[in-house]
């Protein structure tokens, strides 16, 4: 069993990486890993770097990497969840009144809780299990386990939601959002409440193809070429945060909303993003991913 290495041993093994301190000195570097983050999740950043080929004399080191630059990617993630969780916050609330909108029309707004439970009972623990909550105790204490959708909707989670709208439209075939797409949004939703690293290897690729309705989403702002869409598309990251903004786009109604959360997107991008720009002239990578992304939030921004 591996011991657990000290602050020093841990700056130790990044210099034998290749990960310089000329910007950000070894004793900040001690400091900013007792105090602001651990080894494990900083170090994943650099994923997004290039190592020298065997042939080299510097052999599995870094190329241009820089301690400086993981942290400063590691503070961009850090903002980039938390616009993240405010945008699937925006998402949860207009999908709840979309969904108890169209019940209205339906139903008494009863039938639909009693069937999804009755298929689904494990969300009814769930909601018990809760029932000693500050904010959702007396709402369950009051209608359990006859729920009412008005009620239930409150008392549910982020995923149950996704599923509950699926349900939907297998009663009603009525789509309100693809459940497909709803999957990664909650993936990432759920990734950025745990603070879960998101830009931590910005070239790995997607399983399958992209949807081609996120292709058009994209093709339709006329904010990047074929070529850029098709590469950038493929990416993980990329692509997950591209089916967030469509689904955003498509679901949330009020005009206020968009165009306080786009607005916070171009600040991140035009403003945050750039403050240290000087650390990235060299990496290809992160250049090209960041030059995609912020054409697209322009456009969105500036439509909004």
């Amino acid at each position: 069993m591996k011991k657990l290495l000290t602050t020093t041993e841990l700056i130790e093994h990044m210099k034998n990486k290749g990960i310089g301190f000329s910007i950000t000195n070894e004793n900040d570097a001690k400091e900013f890993l007792m105090h602001n983050n651990y080894y494990m999740k900083l170090a994943s950043y650099r994923n997004n770097y290039e190592k020298y080929d065997d042939a080299s004399p510097n052999a599995g080191q870094y190329i241009n990497l820089e301690f400086a630059y993981l942290q400063e990617l590691s503070t961009i993630d850090m903002h980039l969840r938390y616009l993240i969780i405010d945008m699937c916050l925006d998402l949860e609330h207009s999908l709840k009144v979309s969904l108890l909108n169209k019940i209205e029309t339906k139903e008494d707004g009863y039938q639909i809780v009693r069937r999804f439970i009755t298929k689904n009972e494990k969300v009814l623990r769930k909601i018990y299990s809760h029932r000693g909550s500050e904010y959702c105790g007396s709402l369950i204490d009051s209608y359990y386990p006859y729920f009412p959708i008005w009620v239930f909707v409150e008392v549910i989670s982020f995923g149950d939601l996704t599923y509950l709208c699926e349900f939907y439209k297998q009663m009603y075939d009525e789509e309100l959002v693809d459940n497909k797409f709803m999957n990664i949004v909650r993936d990432l939703r759920n990734a950025s409440a745990h603070s879960n690293c998101l830009i931590n290897n910005l070239d790995h690729d997607i399983d399958g193809l992209p949807d081609t309705r996120i292709i058009d989403f994209i093709k339709e702002l006329h904010a990047v070429g074929n070529s850029s869409l098709r590469n950038n598309l493929k990416k993980s990251f990329i692509y997950n945060f591209c089916v967030l903004l469509y689904v955003y786009d498509n679901i949330v109604e009020s005009s206020g909303m968009k165009t306080k959360r786009y607005k916070e997107l171009s600040s991140l991008v035009n403003e945050r993003m750039i403050q240290h720009k000087d650390y990235f002239t060299k990496n290809n990578l992160i250049k090209t991913r960041y030059n995609f992304i912020k054409k697209i939030i322009d456009k969105l921004a500036d439509k909004s």
